[in-house]
């Protein structure tokens, strides 16, 4: 039964990091991101990131004999295709800090799998450093506030 709670828990870290704000706005970029080199580097960034850590995520699935269940971009993000980089980066870093938030809770409940538990806590790493990144665009002037 645990190994099935794991497997749940790994399929819920690789929907957020397969399925996140940026993976959509890389997949479907708006103009505006396009056209703004910091940010699309930092997303660039992101995305390559979170890529490979999904694909992680998605080994140790199938590793227990799970099932890896890739999910849907929200569909509120399709919204978002005409607004400004500043309103972007905005939700970006409203975004990274809820996914954060689930990763760490996620990671907190692989007590029972201490190697999927690590690489979680790394995930939460690796987001708290995007993070930054995307707080650096604020604070360096390249996108408004």
């Amino acid at each position: 039964m645990a190994q099935v709670r794991t497997i749940d828990i790994l399929n819920r870290l690789y929907m957020l990091h397969y399925r996140s704000l940026p993976a959509y706005l890389h997949y479907a970029p708006p103009d505006r991101i396009r056209n703004h080199p910091q940010a699309r580097e930092v997303l660039t960034q992101i995305v390559t990131d979170q890529a490979a850590t999904a694909d992680r995520f998605a080994t140790m699935i199938l590793d227990e004999g799970g099932t890896v269940v890739p999910g849907e971009f929200p569909m509120w993000f399709t919204g978002l295709h005409d607004l400004s980089v500043e309103y972007l980066v905005k939700q970006l870093i409203e975004r990274q800090e809820k996914f954060i938030a689930a990763c760490e809770g996620l990671a907190d409940q692989l007590t029972t799998a201490p190697y999927a538990q690590a690489a979680a806590r790394e995930a939460v790493g690796e987001a708290k450093g995007h993070l930054d990144n995307l707080k650096e665009l604020v604070t360096a002037g390249s996108v408004a506030a």
